[in-house]
C-alpha cells in the first residue's frame, strides 16, 4: 500500500503507472509505479547517451536506462518501502539537481551525479556528526581545494584531494603535495604533526605546507560546515557537475552525511599561509630509527616563519606544473 502522503498516492498498483511530477518543468520527470508496486523516479529522455554513463549501484535501489514505445526513460526504482520518506527525498534532489541544467544531456548528467551522492548515505552513513576538531580540519582542507579550482578546475582539483583517503598528503599533485593544518587563531603558536610521514619528503615533488585559523563563533557570524560544503556543491553544479562524484566521495570518507546536523557550530577561516617544505625546515622526516613508529610533535609557528610564501608564488609552481 502507498500511502496518501506520498507523491505516488493514487497510482495504479499492478501495472506501470506515471505522473508528471511538474507541468512547467524544463525537463520530462514523472513519478511513476512498477509493475510489483515500486515507486521510481523516472526522467524521459529524447536519445539514450552514447556511449551510456556508468550508473550508481546502491543497495535497495535499482537505477537503468529502458527503451519503452514512448522513448527512452532513466528510472531510479525503490526496491523496500521502507525507505520511502528518505526516497522521496532523494528524487526531489535529484530533480532539483537536474532542473539546474540548460541541456537535457546536461540534466541527465546532473541528476546521475546527484544519484551517486546518496551512495554512501544509503549504504548507512555515519552514526554522529564529526568532532569539532574533524570539522575545523576539514573547512581547513575545503578552503585550500578552492583555491585549487579556481587554478586547475574542479575534475583535476577534486582528484587531487587524497587526505580523506587516509593518504600521507592532503593534496597529491604530479610535481607538488600540500599538507594542511587547520589550528585555533587564540591557541599556542602551534600546529600538530601527527605522524613523521605528514612533512616527509615525495620523490620528485615538492611539498608545501598551508595553516589556516578556524576558529569557533557565535551566531550569525561564520557559517556551518554544511554551508561550506554547499557552496562547493553549488559551484560543481554550475561549472563541472562530472565532478560531484568524486567530491561526494571523499566527503564521505572524511565522515560527512548530508543529514546530519551541524547548525551548532559556526566557524570562521583565516587565508592560508603557505610555507615551502624544505632544506633546514623543522620537521621529523621520514625514515625514522628502525623500531620508532606512528610519531606526532608539535611545530612552532615562528620556526616556519623563514620558510613562509605567499599563495601567488605557490600558484605560479603549480601552474607551471600544468604547462611542463
Amino acid at each position: 500500500m502507498i500511502p496518501n502522503d506520498t507523491p505516488w498516492s493514487g497510482l495504479e498498483v499492478g501495472k506501470v503507472d506515471t505522473r508528471r511530477v511538474n507541468a512547467s518543468a524544463r525537463w520530462n520527470w514523472f513519478w511513476a509505479v512498477m509493475p510489483r508496486a515500486d515507486v521510481a523516479l523516472v526522467l524521459q529522455l529524447s536519445d539514450l547517451p552514447k556511449p551510456a554513463p556508468d550508473l550508481p549501484k546502491l543497495r535497495n535501489l535499482e537505477i537503468r536506462f529502458q527503451t519503452l514505445p514512448g522513448g527512452p526513460i532513466l528510472y531510479v526504482r525503490l526496491n523496500d518501502s521502507a525507505q520511502l520518506e528518505l526516497f522521496e527525498t532523494l528524487c526531489r534532489d535529484v530533480i532539483a539537481a537536474g532542473e539546474l541544467a540548460e541541456t537535457e544531456a546536461d540534466a541527465l548528467e546532473r541528476a546521475i551525479g546527484r544519484t551517486f551522492r546518496w551512495h554512501y548515505l544509503l549504504r548507512g552513513g555515519k552514526l554522529e556528526v564529526l568532532s569539532e576538531e574533524a570539522q575545523k580540519g576539514l573547512i581547513g582542507e575545503i578552503e585550500v581545494l578552492k583555491l585549487l579550482i579556481a587554478t586547475f578546475g574542479a575534475k583535476p582539483a577534486v582528484a587531487a584531494w587524497t587526505g580523506p583517503s587516509g593518504a600521507p598528503k592532503d593534496f597529491e599533485l604530479k610535481a607538488d603535495c600540500i599538507e594542511v593544518k587547520a589550528r585555533r587563531g587564540a591557541s599556542q603558536p602551534f600546529v600538530k604533526i601527527t605522524n613523521e610521514h605528514q612533512l616527509a619528503d615525495v620523490p620528485d615533488r615538492r611539498l608545501w605546507l598551508a595553516i589556516l585559523a578556524v576558529d569557533k563563533v557565535q551566531p550569525p557570524h561564520g557559517r556551518t560546515l554544511t554551508e561550506v560544503v554547499s557552496e562547493v556543491t553549488e559551484l560543481l553544479e554550475r561549472t563541472e557537475p562530472s565532478a560531484i562524484m568524486d567530491w561526494d566521495m571523499h566527503l564521505a570518507d572524511a565522515g560527512y552525511d548530508v543529514l546530519h546536523d551541524y547548525s551548532p557550530w559556526r566557524w570562521i577561516v583565516s587565508a592560508p599561509d603557505f610555507h615551502a617544505v624544505t632544506g633546514n625546515f623543522p620537521r621529523i622526516d621520514a625514515p625514522v630509527p628502525l623500531g620508532v613508529s606512528s610519531l606526532s610533535y608539535s611545530l612552532a609557528l615562528s620556526a616556519c616563519t623563514p620558510f613562509r610564501t605567499d599563495w601567488g608564488d605557490l600558484q605560479a609552481n603549480l601552474i607551471g606544473e600544468v604547462r611542463a
